[in-house]
């Protein structure tokens, strides 16, 4: 098969690190028509697979709770309404839109929760409100750990992907393990994503028109990429916009077309990450049209 679709029921990197991310495996499904519903289920104690069907449209967040699988179908759409992830674990979200979260994250991941993976989803907002109006499209925050996120489209945002919070939060190391691949990043301004102090790994993503820094890495945060593809990005991958600059590996893999240039000022980092991927990995030349075919919404 497609070495990239093998993702499809498995994900790669750290989702399944010290542990397995399986999400609602072995509980109820059940199909939610509206969102007074998709609350109630979230918040059940026990495992579920919660099948999301409509398009919602409200404020703030719905609480995931721990194992759970959320399956968005027939293009399930959640306009103003984001997922919360606190201090659970064991959380799979699929095939869902999501967008234009006022003052919050499309999906927000906090107080060390693990094992989580976003796959196949969609999230936007747009670039015509001031850059405090909307959060992030997602954030890995506050001790959160063992995040996988693949195949996803994030755009039209000012800021992408936040993982880690703050540059005085160094209760976060030691955790913000993160793998991020075959996602489609377009019309964004910056962090796609930023890391401090944890440990991101970053291959065979597609990143397109980027005004400001695609990969920020600071606060000693360590990040190994391998096989990306960066076109019209004015700053691939950035060290030092902060106080302390993080490390980098692989950037030699990456392909750079009509690109500023790296900003590294940090010695290649030897860190690699604890588990196998090369079986999955394509060439960076690859990345563009295989990533326009697989991600988003299934």
């Amino acid at each position: 098969p497609d070495k990239s679709m093998i993702a499809a029921t498995v994900p790669i990197g750290y989702a399944m690190v010290n542990g397995l991310t399986t999400g609602g495996l072995g509980g109820q499904t059940v199909t939610v028509t509206n969102l007074s519903d998709f609350r109630h289920y979230s918040k059940s104690a026990s495992p579920m697979i919660i099948r999301v069907s409509g398009n919602f449209t409200d404020t703030g967040m719905v609480y995931v709770y721990s194992n759970k699988t959320i399956l968005g179908i027939n293009g399930a759409t959640l306009n103003g309404v984001g997922l919360a992830m606190q201090g659970v674990s064991n959380i799979i979200v699929k095939n869902l839109k999501i967008n234009k979260v006022v003052g919050s994250d499309g999906i927000m991941i906090k107080y060390s929760s693990h094992h989580i993976w976003i796959d196949h989803n969609e999230f936007w907002q747009d670039r015509d409100h001031g850059w405090n109006y909307y959060d992030e499209l997602m954030e890995v925050t506050e001790r959160s750990n063992y995040v996988t996120i693949s195949n996803n489209i994030f755009h039209d945002a000012h800021t992408a992907l936040l993982v880690g919070s703050g540059n005085y939060q160094t209760t976060d190391i030691g955790h913000l393990k993160v793998t991020m691949y075959g996602n489609y990043f377009y019309n964004i301004s910056e962090r796609q994503p930023s890391i401090r102090f944890g440990f991101m790994h970053i291959f065979n993503n597609y990143f397109l028109n980027g005004s400001g820094y695609t990969i920020g890495v600071t606060q000693e945060g360590t990040v190994r990429t391998d096989n990306n593809y960066f076109e019209n990005q004015n700053i691939p991958i950035f060290t030092n916009f902060n106080n302390i600059p993080g490390a980098v590996s692989g950037a030699s893999t990456n392909l750079y077309i009509t690109s500023g240039a790296n900003q590294i000022t940090t010695p290649p980092s030897s860190w690699l990450p604890p588990y196998e991927y090369a079986s999955a990995l394509f060439a960076a030349s690859e990345v563009r049209g295989k990533v326009l075919n697989q991600a988003g919404p299934k």
